[in-house]
């Protein structure tokens, strides 16, 4: 199972699949937790943010999550995916994959932005801002998360349903 959890930097990804991942690694030991952050971390950030360079880690990031998932892993990722053909290649070359789309409006994403990217005018290649966000229909489930964290923690029994859901097909 590949779950993963994609929108714009300071939409609550990285919150939500935490929440997600210690309900599903209680029930199954086989499942790990991939953070967009962390994993360029891995390769020392040797790529920035272009448009060029996030089709890159993405690339890095679908060969890693395809070894995984070939090893019988439980995944669910939290990280932006910024490029349909990419999107589209994961849906159509993942057997068992969830697209879980964030989404917030852009004052609540300036309020929370603790790395400074909404607020920072020198910012270059933002998603959103100067790359586009497209939005396509990959996504299994879209989130809107302009709520408290208990109303958007709420979201993950429609989560758990989807899973179930897809589980049966």
């Amino acid at each position: 199972m590949i779950i993963w959890i994609r929108g714009v930097s300071g939409v609550g990804k990285t919150t939500l699949s935490k929440k997600l991942f210690q309900i599903y690694k209680a029930k199954n030991k086989n499942t790990i937790l991939i953070d967009g952050d962390k994993f360029r971390k891995l390769f020392k950030n040797d790529l920035k943010f272009s448009l060029k360079d996030r089709n890159r880690n993405a690339e890095r990031l679908i060969a890693f999550v395809k070894f995984l998932d070939n090893q019988k892993i439980n995944i669910i990722l939290a990280a932006n995916l910024t490029s349909i053909k990419y999107r589209v290649w994961c849906k159509k070359n993942f057997k068992n994959y969830i697209e879980i789309l964030i989404n917030t409006k852009i004052n609540n994403l300036i309020k929370r932005d603790k790395k400074n990217i909404y607020n920072s005018k020198n910012r270059k290649n933002v998603v959103g801002r100067d790359i586009p966000n497209f939005y396509s229909k990959t996504s299994d489930l879209i989130i809107n998360n302009d709520s408290s964290k208990k109303e958007f923690f709420q979201n993950i029994r429609l989560i758990q349903r989807l899973i179930k859901n897809k589980k049966k097909h």
